[in-house]
């Protein structure tokens, strides 16, 4: 017992040594200054299983980007309605990672496409953290 007070000093020091965590960048997590924990591990789920889809679907329900665009907006309207107008700029901030990935005119989906698309929803839920 008489040592714990050295312990806890020990485990204080060491811990200023490690590097701080890294905040996410980019426009949606600009978006999200200021965003509820829950808010943003919600939207985190969201964009996760829109990738987990995408992949899985492999372009043979969702077969052109208009249709995938088609089950984006249907799954924000029903997953997300609480969130809609809550956070300024998070549609178009969300629409800017979107078209840094993968081109946004109706074109069928080839696996190059829907890795892209897939890799633009990660990029939404890394920059929800």
């Amino acid at each position: 017992m008489k040592h714990l007070p050295v312990i806890v000093a020990v485990l204080v020091a060491a811990l200023t040594f490690l590097p701080p965590s890294k905040k996410a960048e980019g426009p949606v997590a600009t978006a999200l200054i200021g965003a509820s924990r829950s808010d943003r591990s919600h939207l985190k789920g969201i964009y996760l299983s829109l990738a987990d889809v995408t992949e899985k679907d492999n372009g043979t329900l969702i077969s052109t980007v208009g249709m995938w665009r088609q089950l984006h907006s249907n799954t924000l309207k029903l997953a997300a309605a609480d969130m809609r107008g809550k956070y300024a700029g998070l549609d178009v901030a969300v629409e800017k990672v979107m078209a840094d990935k993968f081109p946004l005119d109706d074109v069928p989906l080839s696996t190059s496409l829907v890795n892209q698309i897939a890799a633009a929803c990660r990029e939404v839920a890394k920059q929800s953290e």
